[in-house]
């Protein structure tokens, strides 16, 4: 009954509680004024993640003083993620040069990585490439996730539905108890944050949110490999929505000669939610994909082994549709 108590409710608890403190305390501090590239109209409050954050890592730190989970794995997620989340509050209250957020972000990925020291390919130059593919993987994920953080609920719901979905897979195929603790315990601290979120935005999750839940969940990708590469590619097909989003709207931007590094509101969910004139419609259909399309390729690529490049390509191809439906990334109009 304890160990529930502090994965689940401990987690949701501090999150809850230090969300409405910053609502009512420090909001002021940390508004949001909407411009002409956002997709809010009132200025809202958005140090949410610095709860959502503070509620995990505490979590973390108390499941781990209580042996749920390593002091391995305490390290190599809570350590990277919390920093991360610190570089997010800075970014938040002081606009950092780009080139500032980069380099730490990949020092943190680069942390990460070392301290999951997952990779045991002995090949030197091999060995170099996959730690280097898993570092910009980690990066992108950490990036992708802020650029998805624009309507309310999205990236906290993307986040649980994924958490969820694969601590399903896990329980399922009877691996990885330690795994199943870590996404519980993210799902709930989000849960906290999401209570404030949605349907209606009373604050906002910001950098420090959207860096932290992204660095975690490209980590704890990574750590799939540790069970096979079917887990991962399950990870992969659950994180569709915004991976495929934000890597189309990207691209396109960039061989369209847009300024792709400033913001915008050009991704297919922004799209939908202006074309749709609702927030909460178009949260509620990622969820919806999530659960009744993404989970079930996720979890037959894990169970019977389906090949990954398949399970992909059948996962990704109709958000892909969607995307150039809309025409992510092609100049608002």
């Amino acid at each position: 009954m304890i160990k529930w108590l502090v994965l689940c409710v401990l987690p949701l608890a501090i999150s809850l509680s230090f969300s409405w403190l910053i609502i009512h305390y420090f909001g002021k501090r940390l508004l949001d004024t909407p411009n002409k590239r956002s997709s809010h109209q009132t200025p809202t409050p958005r140090g949410g993640g610095i709860a959502l954050a503070g509620g995990i890592v505490i979590t973390l730190l108390v499941a781990w003083h209580l042996t749920y989970i390593n002091a391995a794995t305490f390290y190599w997620l809570a350590i990277p993620a919390g920093l991360i989340s610190l570089l997010g509050i800075f970014d938040d209250l002081f606009n950092l040069n780009i080139g500032i957020r980069l380099t730490v972000q990949f020092l943190l990925a680069s942390l990460g990585i070392y301290l999951l020291g997952s990779n045991h390919v002995h090949h030197p130059v091999v060995q170099a490439s996959l730690i280097a593919l898993m570092i910009l993987f980690v990066v992108w994920m950490t990036n992708l996730y802020n650029f998805m953080d624009g309507i309310n609920g999205l990236a906290a719901l993307e986040a649980i539905s994924t958490c969820t979905g694969m601590a399903l897979i896990y329980l399922m195929q009877g691996v990885n108890l330690e795994g199943i603790y870590l996404l519980l315990i993210i799902s709930a601290g989000t849960g906290g944050f999401l209570f404030w979120n949605f349907p209606r935005a009373k604050l906002f999750m910001g950098d420090s949110g959207s860096l932290f839940l992204g660095l975690s969940l490209g980590l704890l990708t990574i750590q799939s490999l540790s069970e096979s590469i079917y887990f991962c590619t399950a990870w992969l097909i659950m994180l569709g929505i915004f991976i495929v989003d934000a890597s189309y709207t990207l691209f396109y931007r960039i061989i369209t000669k847009q300024a792709f590094h400033q913001a915008h509101r050009t991704h297919t969910y922004q799209k939908i939610a202006l074309k749709f004139k609702s927030h909460t419609h178009t949260t509620i259909t990622a969820v919806i994909i999530n659960f009744l399309w993404l989970l079930p390729i996720a979890i037959t690529t894990a169970t019977t082994k389906l090949n990954p490049a398949i399970a992909l390509v059948i996962a990704y191809t109709p958000l892909i549709l969607v995307a150039k439906k809309y025409r992510a990334g092609s100049k608002e109009e």
